[in-house]
């Protein structure tokens, strides 16, 4: 299964367009779940940013093959899809027929074991620097697979985290997701953590990302545009998706 978080800038002048897929999705739950069932897409969540560079629709994709079966919607018969590939070209200027070069990369991903349920949750994306790029690829896949990581986030109340790289015109963007109780309250406890892990993590993050990325408040701008669990229960999904 692959795991893969994605951002799309939002165009200047598209502001008011930044959930039409969403809501498009939303009003056709059946034609969604047989998109996303032809992509291996189990499971799709979408979040709003508002940041200084601008806004961004970050979206969690889980599948049952590598993300790069995703463009293959680019090429799909089904009016749902063509609709999305249209307007992910027209409100984000992503061309999703030409992505193959710019694949996002999942670099580093933690799940808890012990806990089943999935949870709700939270998505971002910040500017990373070049320079220490190459470090923060060292880096962070060790930090994620440590035992401090996995008892730091259980502390949250996190059951899960991932994080991608993008690589864009306006240099490397880091996407993260966080998923768990609730990952806007774990967000706001860990900033304000004073934990030896904690401290640690957030002083290697800010090698990482420029000044302007304070790690010691909460992520602010964030909010839920869409979660294909909720798509799921207004097609009777559920039991479509256990039967195909």
């Amino acid at each position: 299964m692959s795991r893969t978080v994605l951002a799309f800038p939002v165009l200047s002048g598209k502001s008011a367009d930044a959930r039409l897929v969403a809501d498009e999705f939303r009003a056709r739950p059946r034609e969604y779940e047989q998109s996303r069932r032809r992509a291996g897409i189990t499971l799709e969540r979408a979040y709003l940013q508002e940041t200084p560079m601008g806004s961004f629709v970050i979206a969690y994709i889980e599948a049952t093959a590598d993300f790069a079966t995703v463009s293959q919607m680019a090429q799909s018969g089904l009016d749902i899809d063509r609709f999305f590939v249209k307007t992910v070209k027209e409100v984000h200027g992503v061309d999703l027929s030409q992505s193959q070069a710019a694949l996002p990369e999942t670099i580093a991903g933690w799940f808890d074991p012990d806990v089943a349920p999935r949870g709700q949750g939270m998505a971002f994306c910040a500017p990373l620097l070049a320079e220490t790029l190459d470090e923060a690829l060292s880096y962070l896949p060790q930090a994620y697979a440590s035992r401090e990581f996995a008892a730091s986030r259980r502390a949250l109340g996190q059951h899960g985290e991932v994080v991608s790289l993008l690589q864009t015109p306006m240099g490397p963007l880091g996407a993260g997701y966080l998923e768990g109780v609730d990952p806007f309250e774990a967000n706001r406890r860990f900033a304000a953590s004073g934990e030896p892990f904690d401290v640690t993590f957030k002083e290697q993050l800010r090698r990482f990302f420029p000044p302007s990325v304070d790690f010691d408040k909460p992520i602010a701008g964030v909010q839920e545009i869409f979660d294909s669990t909720k798509v799921a229960s207004l097609a009777g999904g559920a039991s479509e998706r256990e039967a195909a």
